[in-house]
């Protein structure tokens, strides 16, 4: 595991049991999902049989994000994955965690 993902990896471990808001900036689209985080797993991409699944962390929990009319709807699995190729991130403190990777920009911040 690279070093940013370690990084970013430990930032949300200091986090489980806490929910995290994430905000995924991906082309022209913005999801905002509240998770319950549990557990932080990361995925090689060498350990799957899908070509096109790149290194990920995982993080295992329950999570909603609003839907087009801004209603609350549950994610399908209890897991949200990070595709980490091409990871960087801006400074950060203990609330919140800006990220930037090949395929979008995350912003983790703890909800109170």
């Amino acid at each position: 595991m690279e070093q940013s993902v370690e990084i970013l990896s430990d930032w949300l471990n200091s986090h489980v049991n806490q929910t995290i808001v994430i905000e995924k900036h991906e082309l022209a689209d913005l999801d905002i999902i509240h998770f319950k985080l549990e557990s932080v797993d990361y995925r090689s991409s060498g350990a799957t049989i899908d070509d096109y699944l790149d290194d990920a962390l995982v993080l295992i929990g329950s999570g909603d994000t609003k839907n087009k009319s801004g209603e609350l709807v549950p994610l399908p699995q209890n897991s949200f994955e990070i595709a980490v190729s091409g990871m960087r991130f801006s400074p950060s403190d203990d609330k919140r965690f800006q990220v930037d990777t090949d395929r979008a920009k995350y912003i983790f911040s703890i909800e109170d």
